[in-house]
């Protein structure tokens, strides 16, 4: 009889707990229902306890947090609703919360996930010489017009590495998604070959491991020691994954290294595959005999997403951020942060940052608040620009947007484009149109300028002179 009643008061208990989560579901706002799910009551849900208060558990502080500080009242009037009982509402932080509801109710979906997970970190601990990042896989990738073909090829590299396409070239301006591709291939590589090596490394580190080998030498001895453990770490792997190759560029040692070490892979059959900034046509320094090896397998450029794909990236970037939102935000998103996937990734991480401290739902006009809008949005246009550049270099504003090569035309086009693009924000593809010149012509320009201008003082004053004039022109 005594186990009887103990059932029916667990079962009675259980079902107004439920009806109080269902409460606090409708009433509070969408994006608090992650931190809903993580309750459990304590013992005596029916019981009225002495000083009035009733202590709720949560595995998530920062959830507490937030429920405590924004949403008490709710919470305590859904839980008079729910147990007929008047009485305050605290929260405690109970780390094994979690643990016990997963381990409960667990579905078959969910247990395949993390027999997935705990495999891609034991593949991540064997292999973690390699230098991928685990959250760039092909599942996350978004595939849109714009990278279509450049993600069938990785696709095929990583079923097939060293059989087609070696090496694999991948252009795009920067943030399109190419880092993410080569960590991809990296990653289905080892799940694919589980005994074959990777390695991913920038040109960079590349350059800089081979500058510290060469110049931290006592004698030749040591020379030839430090040489062959630096060439045994980049030519001992199957799989050479070099993002930002561009910055080889005109660095002779470097090239020379980069040239022996393909050769090396390239006719043991490993796979190499190169990413750059530019397209290998913009390569203004680079030995003939590197650039033929280049070409030998296929270019893959990424271009600038479309809209419909901008809109898909920072959707599926908030799902697996634990913080969803609505298709407004994120369209508005991918109308504003249109050249660059790490700048729109950035803007919604920051927005939602501020919308969770503040326990505030995420929309159009406070997501423009907390992204300083009032102040991003320039009143110069383009035609003041060029109206600018040309009175500074004393020309026609016409020839700027002609195609005369001569020296002073030239400079005025190239900081208008950079003016352009820095303080009102237009696209690639804008710039493009409007100075008739192909993306890639534009997007070489502008990052040319930029990079030129942080080492070279005399070009760094014709800027800041020029944003002076503009900051005058407002």
């Amino acid at each position: 009889m005594e186990n009887f009643l103990a059932s029916s008061t667990d079962e009675k208990e259980s079902e107004v707990w439920n009806n109080f989560l269902n409460l606090l579901e409708n009433r509070l706002p969408a994006f608090v229902k992650t931190w809903i799910s993580s309750l459990e009551p304590t013992s005596g849900l029916m019981e009225m306890s002495e000083n009035g208060i009733y202590l709720i558990k949560s595995s998530q502080s920062f959830g507490i947090q937030v429920l405590q500080q924004k949403y008490l009242q709710k919470v305590e009037e859904a839980l008079e609703e729910a147990t007929h009982l008047k009485r305050g509402v605290r929260f405690i932080l109970d780390e094994t919360v979690s643990k016990k509801k997963k381990a409960s109710k667990q579905t078959k979906e969910e247990k395949e996930h993390i027999v997935t997970a705990k495999k891609m970190e034991n593949l991540a601990q064997m292999h973690s010489f390699c230098g991928l990042n685990l959250k760039y896989t092909f599942e996350n990738f978004v595939e849109g017009e714009n990278s279509k073909f450049a993600y069938k090829i990785a696709k095929t590299i990583s079923e097939t590495p060293g059989q087609k396409y070696n090496p694999l070239f991948i252009s795009g301006t920067v943030g399109v998604g190419k880092t993410h591709l080569m960590h991809a291939i990296g990653h289905k590589i080892l799940r694919n070959f589980p005994n074959l090596k990777v390695r991913y490394t920038k040109a960079e580190e590349f350059g800089n491991k081979l500058i510290e080998a060469l110049n931290t030498c006592k004698n030749t001895s040591d020379l030839n020691e430090k040489m062959k453990k630096f060439r045994e770490m980049h030519r001992s792997v199957d799989v050479l994954l070099i993002d930002d190759i561009q910055w080889i560029d005109g660095k002779n040692r470097t090239e020379e290294e980069i040239f022996n070490t393909f050769d090396a892979l390239y006719h043991a059959g490993k796979q190499i595959v190169f990413a750059s900034d530019r397209p290998l046509c913009a390569f203004e320094k680079i030995p003939d005999r590197l650039r033929s090896r280049f070409e030998w397998g296929i270019e893959a450029n990424i271009q600038v997403p479309d809209f419909e794909t901008r809109v898909e990236i920072v959707k599926r970037h908030a799902v697996s951020s634990n913080f969803p939102i609505s298709n407004e935000v994120a369209e508005f998103l991918a109308k504003e942060y249109c050249d660059n996937v790490r700048e729109l990734e950035g803007a919604y991480n920051k927005a939602s940052a501020r919308a969770s401290i503040e326990g505030v739902e995420l929309d159009v006009e406070n997501t423009k608040e907390f992204l300083n809008f009032s102040q991003r949005k320039k009143k110069i246009t383009v035609e003041n620009i060029l109206d600018i550049c040309a009175r500074y270099f004393s020309i026609d504003k016409e020839e700027i947007l002609s195609s005369a090569r001569a020296k002073e035309v030239v400079n005025a086009r190239k900081y208008a484009i950079y003016l352009a693009k820095e303080t009102i924000g237009m696209s690639y593809s804008e710039l493009a149109k409007k100075f008739h010149k192909n993306h890639t012509t534009i997007m070489y320009q502008y990052d040319k300028l930029k990079k030129a201008i942080l080492v070279n003082k005399a070009m760094k004053i014709v800027t800041d002179e020029l944003f002076e004039m503009i900051s005058r022109a407002k």
